[in-house]
């Protein structure tokens, strides 16, 4: 077939904006990393990768330019494992032939870093676990491979490469509602990163957030948006008054699939300045409100029919790809950037077989932001350990260390790390 994952794939919905749109400046990607108790054996972690790539083809991709369409193309050499530093090199989408996903080493750290124009953050998470367990077994440890991760020596499934979005198109619906451009964080964007990672105990943050009847994800968002007001009030550098936070949702929670590849949408919670003062409880509300009204199945099914709707318009598919980039670029201003103050997305819990237990220390998560929203927020939990990690453009810690105290103010041990 046309899209064997041993020739050549088609680029998922959600990817097909990425290419046009990635830069420096808005990078779509991020790291995932592991902390082991040893030191990496190099050979142990090659022989992994190898065979991991051989398990997931669709990974060992090249993003390649089609007259109509970019396209992924698969290429037989393994990876270079290169050497880690804190912060990845930005994959550069405008060349003719690009890596997706690279492999970095140093002491006892193992990362990944993913473009998403490859997966989302669920996709990833499996893969990248794979990775370890296979890595545990080269060393000489017997690792059982849990559920839904792949397994090197496995066949290698159709159903890891279909397009969710595509197999879910509902017809046409009507389109959600437009959003207004949102409030950005004053500062001008540097040429590095910045990056604070605070840890708190996860059973202490679940019993907070239960007392308040929301989810976790609710109660970090909330607060994430309540920082943000903290920042607009202090400086008010602001053009617009809305406050509002994009929040991946992984889609497979709501429609069965086994894709490795991007399924992922987004709700958008706001408050408006405007209206008057919030303290944290009213916003707390209204993020619950709005997360449970977007993550409504019909409403979400409204996102994939617009933007699969899109890319199927007989008259946008005949246009050169070239024209669609600018299309595209302009898209993602006005549907992207210019409509979220930022962006938190917790990945859960990192669920880890007993038998890998004893071999590792800690995960981190890197998303990175964008030139406009400047800071990403990440949350994930590993052996009772919430973290939440902000990645930065600009050097202004004051969201973040409002963010923090907060959960410290509540009785909450939070242990900062830079």
């Amino acid at each position: 077939m046309d899209d064997h994952p041993q020739d050549w794939l088609k680029l998922d919905n959600a990817a097909k904006i990425y290419p046009a749109t990635s830069s420096r400046k808005s990078p779509a990607q991020f790291r995932l990393s592991v902390r082991m108790k040893e030191n990496i054996n190099y050979n142990a972690l090659y022989t992994a990768w190898e065979l991991m790539l051989k398990r997931c083809p669709y990974f060992q991709v090249h993003l390649k330019k089609g007259f109509f369409w970019y396209y992924l193309q698969y290429y037989d050499q393994t990876p270079p494992i290169k050497l880690w530093h804190k912060f990845p090199d930005i994959f550069e989408t405008q060349l003719n032939t690009v890596e997706l996903i690279r492999l970095s080493i140093r002491d006892n750290i193992i990362s990944l870093d993913f473009s998403h124009v490859l997966t989302d953050g669920s996709g990833s998470m499996r893969f990248f676990l794979g990775l370890i367990y296979e890595y545990l077994r080269q060393s000489g440890f017997q690792i059982k491979n849990p559920d839904q991760i792949p397994y090197p020596g496995e066949e290698v499934l159709l159903s890891e490469i279909e397009d969710a979005h595509r197999k879910y198109f509902p017809g046409n619906l009507p389109n959600p509602e437009n959003l207004s451009a949102a409030y950005y964080l004053p500062g001008k964007p540097g040429e590095e990163y910045d990056f604070i990672t605070g840890e708190m105990p996860l059973s202490d943050v679940l019993q907070l957030a239960h007392d308040n009847k929301v989810s976790l994800t609710t109660y970090l968002t909330a607060e994430y948006m309540n920082c943000l007001k903290i920042m607009a009030e202090k400086y008010k550098t602001g053009k617009s008054s809305t406050i509002r936070v994009q929040v991946p949702v992984n889609m497979r929670r709501f429609f069965s699939s086994n894709t490795m590849r991007n399924f992922s949408l987004y709700v958008s919670p706001e408050i408006d300045l405007k209206l008057g003062d919030y303290d944290f409880q009213e916003i707390l509300g209204k993020v619950d409100l709005s997360v449970k009204l977007q993550t409504d199945p019909k409403e979400l099914s409204r996102q994939i029919s617009r933007n699969v709707g899109g890319e199927l318009n007989p008259i946008v598919r005949l246009v050169p790809r070239l024209f669609k980039n600018l299309y595209l670029a302009g898209l993602y201003s006005r549907l992207g950037e210019r409509c979220y103050s930022g962006i938190i997305s917790n990945l859960g819990k990192i669920d880890i077989t007993s038998s890998a237990l004893p071999h590792i220390s800690s995960f981190e998560v890197l998303v990175l932001p964008n030139y406009k929203i400047k800071k990403a927020c990440a949350a994930y939990s590993f052996a009772d350990r919430l973290t939440v990690s902000f990645c930065s453009v600009v050097q202004n810690r004051e969201l973040e260390r409002s963010f923090f105290s907060h959960f410290a103010s509540r009785g909450i041990d939070v242990t900062i790390r830079e």
